[in-house]
């Protein structure tokens, strides 16, 4: 039986004001005859008896009153916002008057004594076509070559389409994070102009909402892919409702395909994208009114283009060029070009790689996590000097020789035997030193 609610009731009176029977309006809203025979005899305007019982916490009104005033909170003056909870109340009571009932007897007493806290109104925001894209983790254990792993998927959801997709990844790295955009982008057929997400780390470093600082690595993929961040506030999930809402969704439109044993992962992400491609052939976009598939091809025309990304990275730091025209990162020293010293460049550590950009290209490039701590391209101080940094001194021959692959020493011709016996340079000493 359904809970019987004021709307019941309401409903119910004008029903059997119009002569239906109190049974039948029973059956027809799901309620107990008995409880609603009870109601509709009580006037409307009757107290409610509960608030006139006794409660364990009558006599103790001064002392609840001095605990909430010693947290400063507001309904002592009679406004309702920034509340202490209850259960700190609760707990003080307990420590230091020796208070013996029960949480809920706090709660309802704060309840009954003090003014309710207010219900915010959340305003509803549509976006137009291409401007937005909510992305977020959701968790889920599927069984893969008969042994049950966690994986994660990574969901996007177009604002205005409705449009949403699913990447699953094994892991959440900033790597798996910039993949799984990527692939969400390519499922896209473009790039939103904005990516709304939460405040996780790979997103951001800290804060939350507009005063928040983004992770470098992210905020770096952003600039490349050509759109912006914008990070949710803290503790508000209304702030991306419509992924929020997917992420609801998706576990029981998905919940067939993770329940079976897929022998790789590759099959599970394609009946991923083929249960998507159905459900926008048969739900409709609230905004436009046609069908997801419909709106969503109407939006791809308002993306911005896919991204050519060379390769993906976890990490990215500003790092300035020392004289000796090196950049340091990760314990290490990297070579540059020569013309960079004095400037801040963009260092980026990929998979493999340790690739240097500075105005939008790439001036050096090194293998990443190397044994070497000190790894030097000799070319970076080649060439001719610039208005601000003058060229390194050339190398001699002796230094060219030296830096040489095959060894100075074995390129030298070989020194000739002697021939002369010890015995003679004994003598000719003796000779010169006159038997001294």
């Amino acid at each position: 039986m359904a809970r019987l609610r004021q709307e019941h009731r309401m409903v119910a009176r004008e029903m059997v004001g119009r002569d239906v029977p109190v049974r039948q309006v029973a059956r027809d809203l799901g309620v107990d005859e008995s409880t609603l025979r009870y109601h509709l005899a009580r006037p409307e305007d009757a107290p409610d008896g509960r608030r006139a019982r006794a409660s364990v916490l009558d006599g103790w009104g001064e002392r609840i009153t001095a605990v909430l005033q010693r947290f400063d909170d507001p309904r002592v003056g009679g406004e309702a916002m920034d509340r202490i909870e209850a259960s700190v109340v609760h707990g003080v009571l307990r420590r230091e008057f020796g208070f013996t009932g029960s949480y809920q007897s706090v709660r309802r007493h704060l309840t009954r004594h003090y003014p309710a806290r207010p219900t915010r109104a959340v305003r509803r925001v549509e976006t137009p076509p291409g401007m937005q894209a909510q992305h977020d983790w959701f968790d889920v254990v599927v069984r893969i070559g008969g042994t049950r792993r966690p994986l994660h998927g990574l969901i996007g959801t177009l604002s205005h389409s409705r449009a949403r997709f699913v990447w699953l990844s094994p892991v959440m790295d900033q790597l798996a994070w910039q993949t799984g955009h990527l692939a969400l982008f390519t499922r896209y057929g473009g790039v939103p102009r904005w990516i709304r997400v939460d405040n996780l780390k790979t997103a951001v470093a800290s804060g939350a909402g507009p005063t928040a600082v983004l992770n470098p690595a992210f905020m770096a993929f952003a600039r490349a892919c050509g759109f912006a961040v914008d990070p949710c506030r803290a503790a508000t999930g209304s702030d991306k409702g419509k992924t929020e809402r997917s992420v609801r969704t998706s576990r029981v439109d998905f919940a067939d395909l993770f329940a079976y044993d897929w022998p790789e992962l590759v099959p599970l992400q394609a009946a991923l994208d083929e249960r998507c491609a159905e459900w926008h052939a048969t739900r409709r976009c609230p905004i436009t009114g046609t069908l997801i598939a419909e709106a969503f091809q109407a939006e791809q025309a308002q993306l911005r283009p896919l991204p050519t990304l060379h390769e993906l990275f976890d990490c990215v730091v500003a790092r300035p060029v020392s004289r000796d025209c090196l950049v340091s990162f990760e314990g290490r020293r990297y070579s540059v070009p020569f013309a960079w010293v004095g400037r801040t460049v963009e260092v980026r550590g990929t998979t493999q790689q340790v690739v240097v950009w500075a105005e939008g290209q790439v001036i050096a490039q090194h293998p990443r996590h190397t044994v070497e701590r000190l790894v030097i391209d000799e070319r970076h101080y080649l060439g001719a000097s610039t208005a601000t940094v003058l060229a390194p001194t050339p190398l001699g021959q002796r230094a060219r020789q030296q830096l040489a692959t095959v060894p100075h020493a074995e390129r030298l011709p070989a020194p000739e035997a002697i021939t002369r016996p010890m015995a003679q340079y004994t003598a000719l000493l003796a000779a010169l030193t006159g038997g001294r």
